[in-house]
């Protein structure tokens, strides 16, 4: 349910992946919710959502003054909107750089300004970039691609900002799967999950990396543990955002996913691995928030391929359910 205090959160980038989920999940707690975001991948998130404590702002992160205007009266802002993938000609580095960095840094700024108490920032746990073994919220960050770069660039903006009156907290948040009604295929589960329906064919640049993953749902869960959460267990600290036992490498996925459908191959390619290679810990989200995973990747994989099979999806190869 939601805090006693704390009724009403602005989700910026909330029609995404993530907050088409998470809108869901707050306004059942009972929080009022505004959404802002610029609907660059459509309103299929948001679609058959109605609700008297929804409100939705259509208007991009970079027009400041619509930003600031969004920032009156709202007790939390949860930081979503981003910029994502690998993309590195010249015009995705300046957009990448402008909504990533430069107009997330203005939401902080328009935060403090309108006395919102509360500020969570979706992170990402790509900051650790060549980090090995089992990693903790304490490991130094090696951050290897401009987007997971930026990222940690605005956890040190957002931690300094900390203050009397604002509390900020960063979500270190592990690759995430599972349906989302803004549904995104370009994530490494559910394009092998899409793949193998579709083209009976699972094809992966290697096999051996391991990485953390996480439900959609769960890694929502999190974020509303975050907004309920003590503000000495949530003020200025950082959480990895992952699932307990669900680290996994790319060929463990595959071979899940090639389990429950018939007739899969699954092919290496000659292509570089990514520069994730470790194990993340949930420990301290679990410690302070008591938080504890719903979903495990069988469900999650189980889940997608009944929405492909029913047809949710007209084209999954569409742009529209991709943010690379």
């Amino acid at each position: 349910m939601a805090s006693d205090h704390l009724k009403s959160v602005l989700l910026l980038g909330g029609a995404g992946y993530l907050g088409s989920v998470l809108t869901r999940s707050l306004l059942e707690l009972g929080y009022k919710v505004k959404i802002f975001d610029n609907f660059l991948f459509g309103t299929s998130g948001l679609d058959q959502l109605s609700h008297p404590n929804l409100n939705i702002v259509k208007a991009d992160l970079c027009d400041i003054k619509a930003l600031s205007k969004a920032c009156e009266q709202v007790d939390v802002i949860v930081l979503l909107a981003a910029i994502v993938g690998r993309r590195l000609d010249d015009v995705q580095r300046a957009t990448m750089r402008d909504i990533n960095l430069l107009a997330s840094s203005v939401a902080v700024d328009a935060a403090i300004e309108h006395g919102v108490e509360r500020f969570i920032f979706a992170s990402s746990d790509s900051v650790y970039g060549t980090t090995r073994g089992l990693v903790y919220e304490t490991a130094v960050p090696e951050p290897r691609t401009l987007y997971s770069r930026l990222k940690l660039r605005m956890e040190e903006r957002i931690v300094n900002a900390k203050r009397r009156d604002f509390h900020p907290t960063i979500l270190r948040i592990g690759s995430c799967y599972g349906y989302s009604p803004r549904m995104r295929f370009d994530l490494p589960v559910n394009k092998i999950v899409r793949d193998a329906v579709l083209n009976k064919k699972i094809s992966l640049p290697s096999g051996d990396e391991q990485r953390a993953f996480i439900h959609v749902a769960d890694a929502c869960q999190a974020i509303s543990r975050c907004l309920a959460g003590h503000l000495n267990m949530v003020s200025g600290e950082v959480f990895n955002v992952c699932a307990a036992g669900q680290n996994y490498s790319m060929q463990d996925i595959a071979n899940q996913v090639a389990s429950l459908v018939p007739e899969v191959k699954i092919n290496f390619g000659e292509n570089s691995p990514g520069v994730e290679d470790y194990k993340l810990s949930d420990s301290k989200l679990q410690k302070l928030l008591d938080f504890s995973p719903k979903w495990n990747l069988k469900q999650g994989i189980e889940e997608l391929l009944q929405a492909i099979e029913d047809g949710k999806f007209p084209d999954p190869w569409s742009l529209q359910f991709n943010n690379n």
